[in-house]
């Protein structure tokens, strides 16, 4: 009960500290401005969600300077639009990022905890915005979104990571990248940049149009110990192979399950999240291929005894930014080379 108290005491006195240092969700770096006082071209009202994926309006009155990213994936894209001096902390990579932005990434004060920062973490660093997962605004992580607005400070959820929703290109990415245009106000860059990718999502597209015998898949992540995921069509992942001109036979996703339920389907390919503890050095896609090929259980399937393997990794299956339309084209070339 005392630790239980003492804990309480804590984030009501930090959010005191927040009520006190803060303005309108936006409070700058260099200290506080009226809500009147609102910078050329805000305010500005986005809408996002909760974690139950119910709309939630927040209004800004400048660009938010003091961001945690607890979504790698968002991480990048901020890095990619050149607002790495909004970034407070972020988490870490779920592996290494992008070469191109690697050096900005590994510059970020990055949380304690690899994953998720806990509660108390994230009132001390006093945000003003925090970018993350769905299930991190529930009861068991960050709390409500509506409580962290309480304390002056705004939410937005990645719109892929929704519940009961089937992330599409078009319905969660494209307007991810639009939304951080509004929110930083860049929206001429971010609107040129969602132009480009969707040029390049049309023209994979009408490639896979062409294929007349499409191939079945399943996305397979092994966590070790005869143990595995299936990703299902609540997954961007899962849209990203239909878009590429692939069919995923699992339609609802399985975690945790054993070979016995892998073998229930017979895919033409395989796409392999593969086990990777590392977070700075990513598996060669032989390496990952033969991590597939060397689990005892799954050695009769058709795909690993042809190797028609797609190894992808966890931080690009789990992006949900830059790296999709990428990803879209990797799976195109790789299933119809």
């Amino acid at each position: 009960m005392m630790k239980k108290t003492h804990k309480y005491l804590l984030l009501a006195a930090c959010s005191l500290l927040l009520t006190t240092a803060g303005c309108q969700f936006s409070p700058p770096a260099t200290g506080p401005v009226a809500p009147a006082q609102a910078t050329a071209g805000y305010p500005i009202t986005l809408e996002n969600y909760d974690a139950g994926g119910h709309p939630i309006a927040t209004t800004y009155t400048q660009p938010p300077s003091r961001v945690v990213v607890t979504h790698p994936g968002a991480t990048e894209l901020l890095l990619e639009l050149g607002l790495e001096d909004h970034i407070l902390a972020s988490v870490a990579p779920y592996g290494p990022p992008l070469k191109r932005l690697a050096s900005k990434y590994a510059n970020l004060p990055l949380t304690k905890a690899l994953y998720a920062p806990s509660q108390e973490e994230l009132v001390l660093m006093q945000p003003d915005l925090i970018i993350g997962w769905s299930h991190h605004f529930d009861v068991g992580g960050f709390g409500d979104v509506t409580a962290w607005q309480k304390r002056n400070v705004a939410t937005y959820i990645v719109p892929s990571t929704l519940p009961a929703v089937t992330p599409t290109v078009e319905g969660t990415v494209y307007p991810f990248i639009d939304d951080m245009g509004k929110l930083f106000g860049i929206t001429d860059k971010t609107t040129d940049y969602i132009h480009q990718l969707q040029q390049r999502m049309a023209l994979v597209k009408n490639r896979a149009e062409t294929v007349k015998q499409k191939k079945t898949v399943i996305i397979l992540q092994s966590h070790g110990n005869g143990r595995f995921t299936l990703y299902g069509n609540n997954y961007l992942i899962s849209q990203l192979v239909a878009d590429a001109g692939g069919i995923n036979l699992c339609t609802s996703s399985a975690s945790l399950v054993s070979a016995e339920t892998v073998l229930s389907y017979q895919p033409d390919v395989i796409v392999f999240v593969p086990l990777n503890l590392s977070l700075t050095e990513e598996l060669s896609d032989e390496a990952a291929i033969a991590q597939l090929t060397a689990i005892y259980e799954l050695r009769h399937m058709n795909a690993i005894e042809q190797k028609s393997i797609i190894p992808l990794s966890f931080f690009t299956v789990n992006n949900a930014g830059i790296r999709t339309v990428d990803t879209v084209e990797y799976l195109n070339r790789a299933l119809y080379p």
